[in-house]
């Protein structure tokens, strides 16, 4: 009798523990979705190709988030959309674990094990140690337009053509024909989107953004208790005048030649404000505006050396982005001359402007 009556107590326990393991289990699941992509809601203002810059470190590759998030128009994002970053992340190889079963969880499909193998440099694939950290890629869909082929899709993902024969192999094709609406999954691997190190760009991302918000209020109020000190000083020199004499002061001001050249001159403030507004430019991708500011700045020749260094910069930033790597490279001297202990963060820049910024190094 009493056996009878445990038996349900035994089964209620054994139902319990699977349930805790089946919730243990989602909670794995997702925390490895969460180290797969961040969400980022975009401001108004923003564009595909200045949330890519800002988490990937190039305008260009704002295609991951287009096909992430399934946009059918890049140029368009909806409003109060959030947005997922996907990224390339780390597996730490649990014990029992094998390529297959890492492949079939992550990338859809065991075959793929000899990707993971390729992209990690694991040799011996079989002897696989618990520990061990794997490289994870982020997938994409593409559905194949009218007239694509596999080397297009390379082109678009990877932007070149060289890594077509992987991406035909992934997705186990023998040729590199398409058929118009053939779906095609695409493992991104680019090391500028590993997860830790877009979250350190966005990290300093936001940090620019507060210490501008900060500089902003703070030459606002130094304007604010400019033109008061001004206001003051101005009521004072009318109540000292007379009515005869404020007359002749307006009209020997008009002849005055210092008064009129004066107010031709640009302010300081205007210069920093056309430099701040040619990085906006670079950041959304609009590099030959932003290099045709820049460059009418600084002919006029009258920036501060800090100012000068910050154009100069961002001009070489934008001359990479054209591939007008040669001229970068001067500008990047130039650069140097005004601002020997620049240094640019090998985190949040590009590997193409770093190549270029050593060469300048090198050739001073």
């Amino acid at each position: 009798m009493t056996a009878t009556r445990s038996c349900p107590r035994v089964l209620d326990m054994i139902k319990n523990r699977y349930c805790v393991l089946f919730l243990v289990g989602l909670f794995l699941l997702a925390a490895a979705d969460r180290a797969l992509a961040l969400r980022y809601r975009p401001k108004s203002e923003e564009t595909l190709s200045h949330i890519a810059l800002i988490h990937y470190g190039e305008p260009r590759k704002y295609i991951y988030l287009v096909a992430a998030n399934g946009l059918s128009d890049p140029n368009r994002i909806p409003r109060g959309k959030v947005l997922r970053v996907p990224t390339v992340w780390k597996y730490r190889v649990k014990k029992g674990d094998s390529l297959a079963s890492i492949a079939r969880r992550f990338l859809k499909d065991s075959e793929r094990a000899d990707f993971l193998a390729w992209l990690n440099r694991i040799r011996k694939p079989k002897k696989l140690e618990a520990g061990t950290k794997l490289t994870i890629p982020f997938m994409l869909r593409h559905r194949a337009q009218q007239g694509q082929t596999m080397v297009d899709v390379a082109r678009r993902y990877y932007f070149r053509a060289k890594p077509t024969s992987l991406l035909r192999k992934f997705n186990d094709k023998r040729t590199n024909a398409l058929k118009p609406g053939e779906v095609v999954m695409v493992p991104i691997y680019d090391s500028d989107a590993a997860y830790d190190k877009v979250k350190e760009r966005l990290k300093k991302y936001r940090e620019h953004l507060a210490k501008a918000a900060e500089e902003a209020r703070a030459r606002a109020k130094r304007e604010s208790s400019l033109q008061s000190a001004g206001d003051d000083e101005e009521t004072k020199e009318e109540d000292g005048q007379s009515k005869d004499s404020s007359a002749e002061d307006a009209a020997a001001e008009i002849l005055d030649p210092q008064s009129s050249s004066d107010e031709e001159k640009v302010s300081p403030e205007e210069d920093s404000a056309l430099i701040s507004e040619a990085f906006e430019q670079y950041r959304d991708g609009e590099y030959e505006l932003a290099q045709a500011n820049l460059v009418r700045v600084l002919e006029k020749g009258r920036l501060s050396s800090a100012d000068e260094a910050e154009a100069r910069e961002i001009l070489a930033f934008c001359l990479v982005a054209m591939d007008r790597k040669k001229d970068a490279e001067h500008e990047f001297v130039r650069l140097l001359m005004v601002a020997p202990d620049r240094t640019l963060d090998p985190v949040t820049t590009s590997p193409k402007i770093m190549e270029v910024f050593k060469r300048a190094k090198g050739a001073r």
